[in-house]
């Protein structure tokens, strides 16, 4: 039988709860082995958007304790990558298992303007999750961020070792 694994991409800038929570869920609703988290690299243009190293390192924290959820770092650093290139690159390293792209309706209903949108439509399994319904919407990385910038509290947003990590580096200041 081949193993079931879902691809999540994102800023992840930083993880929040909301993030762990809902692929916590999918994996128990899709029946998922693991789920890759799929940080984009530096080039991605986002307001706010600290350095690749920093996010990576975040989610390593968040997910000491999620034997099923794991990192994925295949964007390049500095140099733009489309969806159909980590797709590709995730094709080649996971031949045997059924791959799924995880991502919210936000950016399902924008991949008619990606490049090479017909392959990515017509060739891979998406999950799509409903960020309007969900909590990812009152929980965004970007409310965080602002928080953190107002010097509020966001011990309900993140997981505390992350929380750490942020004040240790000073980021989002």
């Amino acid at each position: 039988m081949k193993s079931r694994i879902g691809f999540f991409g994102g800023c992840f800038n930083p993880i929040t709860n909301a993030h762990v929570q809902l692929i916590k869920k999918v994996i128990q609703e899709k029946n998922l082995d693991k789920v890759y988290f799929v940080p984009m690299g530096n080039w991605y243009e986002k307001k706010d958007l600290i350095e690749l190293e920093h996010r990576i390192e975040m989610l390593k924290i968040a997910f000491e304790q999620e034997e099923k959820m794991q990192i994925l770092a295949i964007s390049n650093k500095n140099e733009k990558t489309y969806a159909i290139d980590t797709f590709r690159i995730i094709d080649k390293k996971f031949p045997e298992a059924e791959r799924f792209f995880i991502m919210g309706s936000d950016n399902y209903q924008k991949m008619l303007l990606w490049k090479n949108a017909d392959d990515l439509l017509r060739n891979y399994q998406y999950i799509v999750l409903d960020r309007e319904n969900g909590n990812m919407k009152q929980i965004s990385s970007s409310l965080v961020r602002e928080k953190i910038k107002q010097n509020e509290p966001i011990e309900d947003f993140v997981p505390a070792q992350v929380i750490a990590y942020i004040k240790q580096k000073n980021l989002y200041k």
